[in-house]
């Protein structure tokens, strides 16, 4: 078959011919890793085209299930260490099923490499996220959550931390891109970091770039940093 041929609904319901890339999260601290983000390569399509046509067939469920299990399996087979980050949307109710499988495949100790980052944050969907909860803790596993492109600067921002209780939030790349030269960037990020300091969550700034973006953070001292400067989605 080829890639005219691959279609969204040949992918959805083939999901072992879905590949993932995983790129790198460091310690800012030492500069070790932390773990990886698992991102989706629905190929010949770009994510944002796949995920828009089945959000328009009503099946992104399937998304969040062909992730969470074939991104943790092709993370084992690859062998890499530390935490799996696995993007996950408010909207989507989790089925406890859909957890086992994942637990299936590494057990409780797997489980508890996860982070789960939630997508589109703001959208506070109160059933679906309690039905993720009771998912995520299943058979005494503690996986991390993670909120994901973090900074709307709006009172908005304190009432999802409230509402998920975050281990860990990602600070929006819009923040981080060429923060070291734009004080008004700087100002924010600022009171972003103070903000997550008071609750003691783990702080990651993402897409990251180049050295003065990343030597900002460092001096910022948060947690962690992701980006192309740093290392690259691959393919394993």
């Amino acid at each position: 078959m080829n890639n005219k041929e691959v279609t969204v609904e040949y992918l959805l319901d083939n999901p072992q011919e879905i590949k993932f890339a995983y790129q790198p999260i460091f310690r800012i601290s030492d500069n070790s890793i932390y773990g990886y983000e698992a991102l989706m390569r629905p190929q010949p399509y770009t994510p944002i085209e796949f995920i828009k046509a089945v959000v328009g067939m009503d099946r992104l469920f399937q998304i969040e299930e062909i992730t969470n299990y074939y991104g943790t399996k092709h993370f084992m087979e690859a062998g890499l260490e530390g935490k799996l980050f696995m993007n996950s949307f408010p909207s989507v109710c989790m089925r406890i099923e859909q957890t086992k499988q994942v637990a299936a495949l590494g057990g409780e100790k797997m489980m508890n490499r996860l982070v789960y980052e939630m997508l589109e944050y703001t959208k506070l969907e109160k059933y679906a996220w309690e039905m993720k909860k009771v998912a995520f803790n299943i058979e005494g596993a503690t996986p991390l959550v993670a909120i994901d492109d973090f900074g709307t600067g709006t009172n908005i921002d304190k009432e999802c931390l409230d509402f998920y209780r975050p281990d860990l939030v990602k600070i929006d790349r819009k923040f981080v891109s060429g923060v070291d030269k734009d004080f008004n960037k700087q100002h924010i990020v600022k009171e972003i970091i103070d903000e997550l300091r008071s609750r003691d969550i783990i702080i990651l700034a993402e897409g990251i770039e180049t050295r003065e973006e990343y030597n900002f953070f460092k001096n910022m001292k948060i947690d962690l940093a992701q980006g192309y400067y740093l290392g690259e989605p691959k393919i394993y």
